[in-house]
């Protein structure tokens, strides 16, 4: 008898263990990027509506960033948030978005689902070693999205995948592979290319 209830207790820790809420989830990915302080983040993008994948990265320290996707760039250096497009040659300086949540508009939150901002829908294991949480975005935080699906690796208790669901249009961001790495702010800066013509919208 005294073995039974010993397995049963077992047992229940497990369950409870497992059974962690979608918000402690989060917690733990918000944790474990704030240790990193710096890092890059490569990842693919997929449309249902375009035949291939785009692939990039991005490279965060605290309020700076950088992406890049397909040879185009966009960044914030600080004081102005800039964007070079490679086929149009221009530069164009326009306002920062510092409260956006969209890892293309500011990827310095795009991991940041608090619960003043987000409603947990579900938390589930996609597959072993995986969660998958669906969030809904509250009013005014995501124009456009519906829904956001983050998977999370269990162990490593990092991203693995950002899903974008709006009105049944997804985009999905695999995540290939997230390093902390030190950078200096000049990375964050941009340089106006010859013959590039320069728009400011600030």
């Amino acid at each position: 008898m005294k073995r039974i209830i010993i397995l049963f207790a077992l047992l229940l820790g497990s369950a409870v263990g497992y059974a962690q809420s979608g918000g402690e989830v989060l917690a733990k990915v918000s944790e474990r990027l704030s240790e990193m302080g710096s890092y890059r983040i490569d990842f693919e993008v997929e449309m249902a509506s375009a035949s291939a994948t785009s692939k990039g990265y991005c490279l965060v320290d605290e309020a700076l960033y950088l992406i890049s996707i397909d040879g185009m760039e966009q960044g914030f250096d600080g004081q102005k948030m800039w964007m070079v497009d490679g086929i149009s040659k221009e530069v164009v300086y326009d306002n920062h978005k510092p409260q956006s949540h969209n890892l293309f508009e500011n990827p310095t939150k795009a991991f940041d689902f608090s619960e003043e901002l987000f409603t947990v829908v579900s938390l589930k294991e996609e597959k072993k070693g995986v969660w998958s949480i669906t969030l809904a975005p509250k009013v005014g935080v995501l124009e456009g999205v519906e829904y956001v699906v983050l998977y999370v690796d269990q162990k490593g208790q990092l991203p693995v995948r950002l899903g974008y669901d709006m009105a049944g249009a997804e985009i999905s961001i695999n995540i290939l592979s997230i390093k902390p790495q030190r950078f200096s702010p000049e990375e964050f800066s941009v340089e106006v290319p010859d013959g590039y013509e320069v728009i400011d919208f600030r």
